[in-house]
C-alpha cells in the first residue's frame, strides 16, 4: 500500500505532507515560472529567487531555490523546526522586498552571470521557443540578457503581483511543524495564457545549438512512456546500429491539461549530422508505419516502474508536482493509475499515439550543416530558415514613399557596400544586391547592449546583434534605431 498524500491548508495555501517522522524536507512553491515572464523581463523570476535567498541569509540548514518553466520553488532539508524556519524567513523576506538596495540588485545580478554566463548574456532560442515564440512557454528557451537592465522597482512589483497565498502552496515529506507560519498577503490564483503554436506542420528549423533536436507535441498523461519507447528506438538505430550518436536525451514539458512538449537531443558530430538526422526521421516514420517494437515498449514500461515503483515511500518531486499541477489548473495522474496504465499499455496503442503526433514534429538542426530543400521535403519537412531578416519583396520594394531609401535615413557599412536604411515601419539591410527586412512591429525587445552593439529579437525568438562599429555615423544610427521602439521593450543588455 502506498502512502497517501494528506492535503490540508496553512493560512489559506494548499499543503501537501506525508505522515513520516525525523528529517524532513519541506518546499514553498509560487505559481509563477518562465513562461510568465515577457520577453523584455525575461530572467525576473530568477533575480527574485536570489534577492529573497539573499535577504535571508545567514541560512545553516541545507536549503536553496530554483525557478522551472512554471514555478519558484524554495526548499530545505532537516529538522523540522529548521525547515520551518526557513520557510518563514522567506515569506517575510517577500513581504519586505521593498528594502531590497541597489548594491543588492547589482550583487545578485553579478551572481546570475556566475551562474550562467550564456544564458544571461545571450539570445539563444530554445525548442520551446521555435514552436510557441516568446510568450507562454516558450519564454522558457530563449535566455535572459535582459536580466542586466531589470530595475528594482520591476522586481518588486512582480514578486507582490505573484508571491501571495493565492498563488503558492507547501509540501513537507513530513506532517507541518508546529512552527511552520508562513504569511503571505491573500492574492488569487493568477490565470496563465498560452497561445496556440506557430508551427503546425512538420518542419525542420536551422538552429544556432549543436546537433538535433526532435520535437512533437503528445497527450500529457502518456508522454513519459512515448518519450522512453521512442528513445530506445532511436538509441537502438543510430546508436547500436549505425554508430552515428552517443546518446538520446528525453524532456517533456506540460503546456496545458492536456498536452506536452516532448522532446529528444540528439548529439552526433558534426560530419555525421545529415546521416543522423535522415536514420532519426526514417525511424520516426518506421514506427509510425509499422509499429514500436516489444522490446521498446517494454523498455518503456520499465522506466515509469523504475521512475514510480516507490512502495511505501513517496518523494519529494511529486509531492511538488501536485501542488504546481494544483497551481495551475492541471490535474496530476495518481501514481498507481500511472503504473496500472504502465503495464497494460501495449506497442500498438504506444504506435497510435506517435502517429497521432506526428503532425506536430519539429526537427532543430544545427545551422552550420548543409541540407538541401530537396532533401529536407524527402523526408516531409518544409524548412523555416528561423531568421529575423526575411527577404524584402518586390512588391514592397516598389512603394518609395514607404520602404525605399529615398525620404528614409540610410547609413553606410565601413568596409562594405552595404546599407541599412530605417522607415517608419522596417529596417531594410541591402548588400550584393539583396535586400532584406526585419518589420519594427515583430521585434519584442530591443538589447542596448554595453558595448554598443543593439540585439534585436523578434516574436518567433529570432535575433540579430548589429554592431554599431561597423556602421558610418554609427551614434546616430544607435540613437535612430532605438527610438523606433517602444521604450518598453527596451532594455540594457550586458556585453556580448
Amino acid at each position: 500500500m502506498m502512502q497517501p498524500v494528506n492535503i490540508t491548508s496553512h493560512h489559506g495555501m494548499p499543503s501537501y505532507w506525508l505522515d513520516r517522522k525525523g528529517l524532513c524536507t519541506g518546499t514553498l512553491i509560487f505559481g509563477v515560472g518562465m513562461r510568465d515572464e515577457p520577453p523584455a523581463q525575461a530572467g525576473i523570476t530568477h533575480l527574485v529567487e536570489h534577492l529573497l535567498l539573499r535577504r535571508v541569509q545567514p541560512v545553516t540548514v541545507l536549503h536553496g531555490g530554483t525557478v522551472t518553466t512554471d514555478s519558484l520553488q524554495f526548499y530545505a532539508s532537516g529538522r523540522p523546526e529548521d525547515v520551518a524556519g526557513f520557510l518563514n524567513a522567506i515569506a517575510a523576506a517577500a513581504l519586505t522586498l521593498e528594502a531590497v538596495t541597489d548594491e543588492d540588485l547589482t550583487f545578485e545580478k553579478f551572481v546570475l552571470e556566475a551562474e550562467d554566463p550564456h544564458k544571461f548574456s545571450t539570445v539563444s532560442s530554445g525548442l520551446l521557443t521555435y514552436r510557441f515564440g516568446t510568450n507562454g512557454v516558450g519564454a522558457a528557451h530563449f535566455g535572459a540578457p535582459a536580466t542586466a537592465g531589470l530595475t528594482k522597482a520591476e522586481t518588486i512589483e512582480w514578486a507582490g503581483r505573484w508571491l501571495t497565498a493565492g498563488n503558492a502552496a507547501v509540501t513537507f515529506t513530513g506532517p507541518l511543524p508546529a512552527s511552520l507560519d508562513i504569511r503571505l498577503p491573500p492574492g488569487v490564483p493568477v490565470r496563465h495564457h498560452q497561445d496556440p503554436p506557430l508551427v503546425t506542420a512538420p518542419t525542420l528549423i536551422k538552429s544556432r545549438k549543436r546537433g538535433i533536436a526532435v520535437s512533437l507535441l503528445v497527450p500529457s498523461r502518456d508522454a513519459g512512456l512515448l518519450c522512453e519507447a521512442l528513445r530506445y528506438e532511436l538509441l537502438a538505430r543510430l546508436r547500436h546500429s549505425r554508430g552515428l550518436i552517443y546518446s538520446v536525451e528525453n524532456f517533456t514539458t506540460p503546456i496545458d491539461d492536456r498536452l506536452s512538449q516532448l522532446d529528444l537531443i540528439l548529439d552526433p558530430v558534426q560530419a555525421n549530422t545529415v546521416p543522423a538526422l535522415q536514420e532519426g526521421v526514417l525511424t520516426l516514420r518506421g514506427i509510425a508505419e509499422a509499429g514500436f517494437s516489444k522490446d521498446a515498449a517494454q523498455s518503456a514500461r520499465n522506466a515509469l516502474v523504475s521512475e514510480l515503483g516507490w512502495d511505501e515511500y513517496v518523494p519529494q518531486d511529486y509531492l511538488d508536482q501536485l501542488a504546481i499541477d494544483g497551481l495551475l489548473g492541471r490535474s496530476t495522474p495518481d501514481r498507481q493509475e500511472l503504473l496500472d496504465q504502465a503495464t497494460i499499455m501495449s506497442a500498438a496503442e504506444l504506435t497510435k499515439m506517435l502517429r497521432n503526433s506526428s503532425g506536430s514534429l519539429i526537427i532543430a538542426l544545427d545551422k552550420s550543416v548543409k541540407l538541401r530543400k530537396t532533401d529536407a521535403a524527402k523526408l516531409g519537412l518544409a524548412i523555416d530558415g528561423y531568421e529575423i531578416w526575411q527577404p524584402l519583396k518586390d512588391t514592397e520594394a516598389d512603394h518609395p514613399a514607404e520602404e525605399s531609401d529615398g525620404g528614409h535615413p540610410t547609413w553606410r557599412h565601413k568596409s562594405s557596400g552595404a546599407t541599412l536604411t530605417l522607415s517608419p515601419t522596417r529596417l531594410i539591410r541591402r548588400a550584393s544586391g539583396k535586400a532584406t527586412t526585419v518589420s519594427l512591429a515583430d521585434v519584442a525587445v530591443v538589447g542596448d547592449r554595453s558595448c554598443g552593439c543593439v540585439s534585436l529579437m523578434d516574436r518567433r525568438g529570432r535575433s540579430s546583434e548589429l554592431n554599431m562599429d561597423e556602421w558610418k555615423a554609427s551614434k546616430k544610427l544607435r540613437r535612430k534605431l532605438l527610438e523606433a521602439f517602444p521604450s518598453g521593450i527596451i532594455r540594457s543588455f550586458p556585453e556580448d
